[in-house]
Parts: C-alpha cells; structure tokens; sequence
C-alpha cells in the first residue's frame, strides 16, 4: 500500500541535528502511511543520521552541492504519497501532527496546508525575537480556515500540483513566497491545520539571522521581480528606498499582530534596533539581487540552512 504522506528531509553536515526532527515523525504512528524522504547532501561514507535506519525512512543520496531547491525538485519526483511535507532538519514536530495535516487535505480543493510554529531553544540569545520575525503569524493558538500566508521552508503540498511546475518547479522552490504567490495566482487554496504543531529551533545571534534573510532576499529580490514582470524603474524603487523598507515591513507586522498577538506586537516593540538591523539586512539582500542577480546566493543559502548552528533548549518545552 502507497503512503499517504511523504516527508522530505533535507540533512547536511549536522547529522545529530537531524535526528530528533526523524525520531518525532517516527513517534507519529503512522506506520507505513507516512514516508520519510531523508535527502542526504553529504559524500558517500559520513556518518549515518540518527533514526535514518527507520522503516519508514528512504534516504536519498545526491551530491553534494546539490542546492537546496534543486534537492527538494528531486524528492517531489521521488515521492510516494499524494501529498508532500517540507521539513527543516532543525525542526521536530509534535503528536498528532501528520494526523492533522491529513485531516486538513480531506478537502478535495485544498492545495497546501500550513501548520502552527513554535520556538524549540526559548530564550536562548535572541531566539524568540527571532523567531516571532520568522514564524510569528503562526504562533498558536492559530486560527484554521484559509490563509494566503505558509510557513516558509515548512508546508504540505499536493504532489500532483508541484509537480504540474514541471522543470519551473526547482526555481520556484528556490523561494518559497515566490512559490506561494503563484500557487495562489493560479487559484491554488491554502489552509491552516491548527491542530498541527512544529517546534523550529532558531538563529540566536544578529549576525546568524543577517547572514540567512540577506541570501533569503538576494534570492527573492530578482525571483519574485522577473515572477511579475517588474521594470527598471521599479526595481530602481526599490533598490532606492532600501533604508525604509524595514519601517514598512516593521508597522505590517505590528499591525497583523496588534489585536490577534499582542504579546508579539510588545516583544518587537522593546526589540525595535534589533528587528530594524534584521529588516534592514533583507532590504539589503534584495537590493543587491535587484541590481546584481542572485549570483551563488542560492548555493550559499544551502549551506547557510544546513550549517548555520543553532543552540539547543535552554529549558526543555512542553
């Protein structure tokens, strides 16, 4: 019997930090309704992943310098099940979690399902600042129902309408907005599955986040522009108004959390130099691909989401 699930895993380097995000689908209890697709970037002969000796785990040897899109192209076309999940190695999810992303996919018309985020290492450095900037329009308790926002790097999707991209599939997995903004021209319908929960383990210092949102931005700046068919003048804009665009992307954010989170709203309040600095280094990021392309962006983001270290819980979550 074919799963029902197949999630794809992506392991460089750091081949303990991929273990608890294996052992917490292994604790899914899906048996053979879930694969594990474990995209393996290392050479030949490293070291065994922690759990990749699982039942349930494929491990998908490609080589190295492989870049993450390009990796993520190949386990779509690898993949068992009617339905894909993208996980990052750093992440782990809790009980219950497959179970709610396949509820949420009994809905012939939904194309991609999101899922609740939550820090895995809490106040460690600047973790939960960093954090509520990068996943925290997802912080529970998350309303379901349709959505036009997915967690980046960490969603469910039918395979059928990844692999309609055909070959566009592995540029749009380059930046997953940009890959989310054409699902939704095309009319694709997103939905949130509230009962699903992902802990993420995060970036804890400014100089890790800068270095990650600036290659994230040099890969979307020029994506997103040649998506939508910009011109010089408006990518000149935007390159021009650098030094404002965290102002704007700051007041966004605050007004999407003022009445829903206001606890969120009051932590980037008190951290405003510090979610400036990091807005301003992804305004920068995208100027410089706006003006000079992504150049080895996207192989050195690869590298930066394998290998960026993350420390571990500084208390142990619930």
């Amino acid at each position: 019997m074919p799963p029902e699930l197949s999630v794809v895993v992506l392991v460089g380097p750091l081949r303990g930090r991929a273990g608890p995000c294996l052992a917490s689908l292994a604790a899914q209890g899906l048996r053979e309704r879930l694969e594990v697709l474990l995209v393996d970037l290392e050479p030949e002969g490293a070291p065994p992943v922690p759990g990749s000796e699982a039942p349930s785990v494929r491990v998908l040897r490609l080589p190295p310098g492989t870049t993450y899109s390009a990796a993520r192209a190949r386990a779509v076309a690898d993949a068992r099940a009617p339905l894909v999940a993208f996980l990052e190695e750093h992440t782990r999810v809790r009980p219950g979690w497959a179970g709610a992303v396949l509820a949420a996919f009994r809905d012939p018309g939904v194309a991609a399902t999101g899922w609740a985020v939550v820090g895995a290492n809490p106040g460690v450095g600047k973790s939960d600042v960093i954090g509520s900037l990068s996943y925290g329009l997802f912080e529970p308790p998350l309303p379901g129902g349709d959505t036009r926002l997915l967690p980046g790097h960490n969603a469910s999707f039918r395979t059928e309408a990844l692999r309609a991209f055909g070959d566009d599939l592995p540029r749009l997995l380059a930046c997953d907005l940009v890959l989310h903004e054409r699902m939704l021209r095309e009319g694709r319908r997103f939905v949130l599955a509230p009962g699903a929960v992902m802990e993420h383990l995060n970036e804890t210092t400014l100089g890790s986040i800068g270095r990650g949102v600036e290659l994230f931005y040099r890969i979307y700046g020029p994506l997103r522009a040649a998506e939508q068919g910009w011109g010089l003048a408006r990518r000149a804009f935007y390159v021009v108004a650098t030094p404002l665009i965290p102002l704007y992307s700051i007041l966004l954010a605050l007004g999407r959390c003022r009445r829903r989170q206001p606890a969120r709203a009051r932590l980037l309040l008190r951290n405003a130099p510090f979610v400036y600095a990091v807005q301003l280094r992804a305004a920068w990021g995208q100027a410089l691909g706006l003006v000079f392309g992504p150049l080895d962006a996207e192989a050195r983001f690869t590298v930066y989401e394998l290998s960026e270290p993350r420390e571990g819980p500084k208390r142990t979550s619930a």
